[in-house]
């Protein structure tokens, strides 16, 4: 649903530099469970219409790419084919889009075997999960092995949570701890000036609401164990659903599924939610990741309850975090109570500091002193 960190981030440096952003090549047919089974095929439809488009250029100094691979992993023959068709793929791109020498952004896994297609490229390792633990990939031993390389080649590491970051800082000289950021002022706006999504002005409040993909790792189960206890709370869930069965949260009368809403609708549905939910079943991958929509809710202002996570763990003055059902449905109540002000305007104040630009500002610094050091070694 939302555009990923590095969609951001991308476009943000596009202002200033080219650009040449490669859609994701890593998806595996063969490393798909079978509850996955509907997202993956959505994946391979988008995928299909994007490779129709091949390379365009959507705004002044960013072209995006879509390579054509075969959807498969692991498999040797299949991989060497994979990285001759990639390589020819994206040096054409490289050249149409006038880079000779390009600064390598590496978050898919799936380009450990071009790095050395690039030797005297700076390589940036953007860690914005727990990649070794990728549900769409079927051997994980061979994707430990690319994150390895990575990490070994790379010149520059960024993490986006803490947990990640102790997972990495002893690994390299030059590891930084960057959370990701928000668009302040679209989802600040929103909120201060009542601009809510219609339909959800049909929808009786209070409203507990979330937005994103929803998969089998949302806790389906939570969700409907909150519904049944509180059906006096109208529970919005907006995405597309790709795995997992939402059938019966979608037959209980305060549950509304929404289906997928176009990032710019966002702001608005976000602005009528009385309560945000961050919601996913346990796990090494959501235990480490840091949430892009947690500092949305809070650019909204909005009172929020999560699931464990340890990046939210600096924020449990204004963030409520359940360890289990009944905590989260006393969380929901509590919030919805007993929010004050104070909170509010805290939660602003901490998405206000994690702007976008606030942060490409931290990592233009850092990559200039990586380019200074290199340039003198």
């Amino acid at each position: 649903m939302n555009p990923s960190c590095t969609t951001h981030i991308m476009k943000r440096l596009a202002g200033a530099n080219r650009v040449l952003y490669v859609n994701p090549f890593s998806s595996d047919l063969l490393g798909v469970s079978r509850g996955k089974r509907r997202g993956f095929s959505q994946r391979l439809i988008r995928k299909a219409k994007s490779l129709s488009r091949w390379l365009r250029k959507p705004q002044e100094g960013l072209s995006v790419f879509s390579p054509f691979f075969i959807p498969i992993q692991g498999k040797g023959p299949v991989d060497t084919l994979n990285n001759r068709l990639l390589l020819w793929q994206i040096q054409a791109a490289c050249r149409l889009s006038g880079l000779r020498e390009p600064i390598l952004w590496l978050e898919n896994l799936r380009a450990a075997d071009l790095l050395p297609f690039f030797p005297n490229s700076l390589k940036i390792y953007h860690v914005s999960d727990l990649f070794s633990h990728d549900g769409y990939v079927a051997n994980r031993s061979i994707q430990r092995h690319r994150e390895e390389k990575i990490t070994q080649e790379a010149d520059l590491i960024i993490c986006v949570s803490r947990e990640l970051y102790e997972l990495k800082k002893n690994q390299k000289s030059r590891v930084f701890y960057l959370p990701h950021g928000v668009d302040f002022e679209l989802f600040y706006t929103a909120a201060e000036q009542q601009k809510i999504w219609e339909p959800l002005r049909a929808i009786p409040r209070p409203i507990a609401g979330y937005f994103g993909t929803l998969t089998d790792s949302n806790d389906i189960a939570l969700w409907e164990y909150c519904a049944q206890q509180m059906p006096d709370v109208s529970f919005v869930l907006a995405g597309r659903v790709t795995a997992g069965d939402y059938s019966k949260l979608a037959s209980m009368r305060n549950v509304h599924l929404t289906g997928f809403l176009p990032y710019e609708t966002i702001p608005s549905l976000c602005a009528g939610f009385d309560v945000c939910m961050l919601n996913w079943k346990q796990s090494p991958w959501i235990y480490a990741c840091n949430p892009l929509k947690a500092f949305e809710y809070m650019a909204a202002g909005k009172p929020i309850v999560s699931v464990p996570i340890r990046e939210l763990e600096q924020y449990q003055d204004v963030v409520s975090i359940a360890r289990n059902p009944q905590e989260y449905v006393h969380f929901l109540r509590w919030e919805l109570q007993s929010d004050t002000p104070v909170r509010k305007e805290r939660r602003i104040e901490i998405a206000r500091s994690h702007d976008w630009n606030v942060h490409l500002n931290r990592l233009s610094e850092i990559l200039q002193s990586v380019l200074d050091e290199r340039r003198n070694e």
